[in-house]
């Protein structure tokens, strides 16, 4: 007589096991020198540039008003058009309270924001060496950025009750993140697209400066390609979506090496106030309030 043996394959459990004992916390955390730490932040900063720019187009996608809402017909185009309008602002707010985190210790823009101006000088010598360019040219982008995250990388309050418009859009942005994408919270919180587009397209030439000195080998249009193919990207899934790209009316490269070519208070006011209208788009009456 045949017999039936059932066995259990608990392979997955196992491995999961021998994985949460492996990544279980048995030290201090990574030390890192003021050299790493600045290094490593910045790289952070550009990685976050690269995913967070296309995902803005598929969050002006999601949150345009289409019928149908997608190239994904019925129903199934409407769970896709709703699930991508969460979790793009998502990806968009947590982007923002990462890079311009105020925390005092760690890979965050208000640690970065304190660097000295030797350690400064020493990445600036890396930066150089990396890229075959002069100290003096990679110190100045140092210092423009170390001056935009002093500026912007502080709490809610302090930034809303500020004077700089990017400032203000990042703490509206971060009080998202915390009362929406991080937390389940019943606090309030309010924003416009015109808020995203300006911390995104200054997210977007901050990655550039970094790209520029510590990715020399990646072509200088790599955020201007990266910018186009994320528009027609979204368009594919939101054919209705406007076809309007972040910076169509400029190259990335360039203005980002203005920003510090053009010393540090010129570029500060770029960044902090002046980007939206270089890129046109500085309406709030174009803006969906979210």
């Amino acid at each position: 007589m045949a017999k039936l043996v059932i066995t259990v394959d608990k392979s997955a459990e196992r491995i999961l096991a021998d994985r949460a004992q492996r990544l279980k916390p048995t030290g201090p955390p990574i030390r890192l020198t003021p050299l790493q730490n600045a290094v490593q932040f910045l790289r952070g900063v550009h990685s976050r540039a690269t995913l967070t720019l296309p995902v803005f187009y598929l969050h002006l996608g999601a949150t345009a008003d289409a019928d149908p809402p997608s190239s994904v017909p019925g129903y199934p185009g409407h769970v896709l058009k709703h699930s991508l309008q969460f979790s793009s602002i998502g990806t968009i707010a947590l982007s923002c309270r990462k890079v311009f985190d105020h925390a005092a210790s760690g890979l965050t823009g208000a640690n970065f924001s304190k660097v000295s101006d030797s350690t400064l000088t020493e990445v600036a010598e890396y930066w150089a060496n990396k890229s075959a360019r002069p100290v003096q040219d990679a110190f100045a982008a140092l210092y423009l950025l170390r001056s935009v995250f002093k500026d912007c990388a502080k709490n809610e309050s302090q930034l809303l009750g500020g004077s700089a418009p990017l400032g203000r859009r990042i703490a509206l942005l971060k009080q998202y993140a915390d009362h929406a994408a991080a937390h389940l919270s019943l606090d309030y919180y309010e924003f416009s697209t015109l808020d995203s587009v300006h911390v995104v397209a200054a997210l977007t030439v901050i990655g550039e400066i970094i790209r520029s000195f510590d990715d020399p080998d990646s072509q200088p249009t790599y955020f201007d390609t990266l910018d186009e193919a994320s528009l027609n990207a979204a368009k594919h899934l939101f054919p209705a979506m406007p076809d309007l790209r972040l910076f169509g009316s400029m190259q990335i490269e360039m203005q980002s090496r203005l920003c510090w070519q053009f010393g540090v208070d010129k570029g500060r006011q770029m960044l902090l106030e002046q980007l939206p209208y270089a890129i046109g788009w500085f309406s709030e009456s174009t803006a969906n309030s979210q």
